[in-house]
């Protein structure tokens, strides 16, 4: 029931790095963290001349994990939580206005019990906005578009999670599952991508016992049924303003995991491949196609980021790593904005997971 995308540890403004974009440095530019021992980059978006990158980080001891986002001179700024500096919270998507959604530890009653919520931040100023959740005691926030935000909540009863809409004129929409059951009778559903033309893409229980990958078309309700490559699990994770879809789902017999991409024009889900490793899975798509994620390597030893583009195949991110880079290795990429900047995970030459951009 728990969505697959967990909250990461991430605080001050201290040993922070400048934000280059993919186009102007030789090399991933190490993003520092927020005073603790890691962090992690999860969205991008070009935004003007320039690239904003959110996420979070570990702050203070490492006892809390904040949110995270690069400002206009390109360090981090800690975005804190609903409850403040000791509280826990993570961004998770950004809008191609700047508009930033994660979630957030939130005080629940009056007996000071805290679950986490989903939020909606537009400003510094103005801060997190809380925007509930469909009916549970949790809510987080995945993606965010022209005013939208998508992700998953708890319904009633807290028996089963299902993706929703929000945006500040209609509060939470219940994105329903392909069960057709709104959650009631405990099948889950995720939101996790989500365009300008209002599609969203997650995942979905299905009523043969089997998750699918799952589109929903938001000014509709409608649900589309996006299937697996053959195995019991599909995830779609992000989708471009070309509704060209990209995620992970199991092959038949469940025992391999490999990336996928799905356009537009139709031919269900396609097999991207993998870096060798029995798992991989695609994480983001920008608009002109280029596609990044995460894939074990042969033998399944390490887990690397890689980039795949329709004429060049899925490329190992650690292959084109310079001399002097301030990375050991790049673990994971996230997400890749218009222009090209890559986001993501790496390890760092202190021994430490940092956020980084290239």
């Amino acid at each position: 029931m728990k969505p697959s995308r967990s909250v990461l540890a991430f605080s001050a403004l201290l040993a922070l790095a400048p934000l280059a974009s993919a186009q102007k440095a030789a090399a991933p530019v190490d993003l520092g963290t927020l005073g603790g021992s890691a962090s992690a980059a999860n969205g991008v978006a070009t935004i003007g001349a320039g690239d904003t990158v959110v996420g979070g980080g570990n702050v203070f001891t490492d006892t809390y994990q904040h949110a995270a986002l690069t400002n206009s001179a390109g360090y981090l700024v800690d975005l804190e939580s609903l409850i403040g500096v000791y509280g826990n919270s993570v961004a998770n998507g950004i809008s191609a206005k700047g508009a930033v959604t994660g979630t957030s530890d939130q005080i629940i009653d009056s007996g000071g019990d805290i679950a986490s919520h989903a939020f909606y931040l537009t400003s510094l100023r103005t801060g997190m906005v809380d925007v509930g959740t469909n009916g549970g005691t949790l809510a987080v926030g995945n993606a965010t578009q022209s005013g939208v935000v998508v992700g998953a909540s708890t319904v009633a009863g807290d028996g089963a999670y299902t993706a929703f809409s929000w945006s500040q004129a209609k509060g939470i929409v219940n994105l329903n599952t392909l069960a057709g059951d709104f959650g009631a009778e405990g099948y889950n559903s995720y939101a996790y991508g989500l365009n300008t033309k209002n599609v969203a893409v997650g995942s979905s229980d299905s009523t043969d016992g089997t998750t699918h990958a799952a589109l929903w078309a938001l000014k509709t309700g409608a649900i589309k049924d996006l299937r697996t490559l053959g195995g019991s699990y599909a995830q779609a994770s992000a989708i471009n303003d070309s509704n060209t879809v990209v995620g992970f789902s199991t092959l038949v017999g469940d025992v391999q995991t490999d990336a996928f991409v799905a356009t537009s024009g139709g031919g269900g889900l396609r097999d991207i491949g993998n870096l060798g490793g029995s798992y991989a899975q695609a994480n983001g798509v920008n608009d002109s196609g280029v596609v990044v994620g995460s894939s074990n390597i042969t033998g399944d030893t390490d887990v690397h980021a890689f980039v795949w583009t329709p004429s060049g195949g899925i490329v190992d991110l650690n292959s084109m790593l310079p001399s002097g880079s301030p990375f050991i290795e790049l673990n994971s990429a996230t997400a890749i904005a218009a222009d090209g900047t890559i986001v993501g995970i790496g390890l760092a030459q202190d021994g430490q997971y940092h956020a980084f951009a290239w």
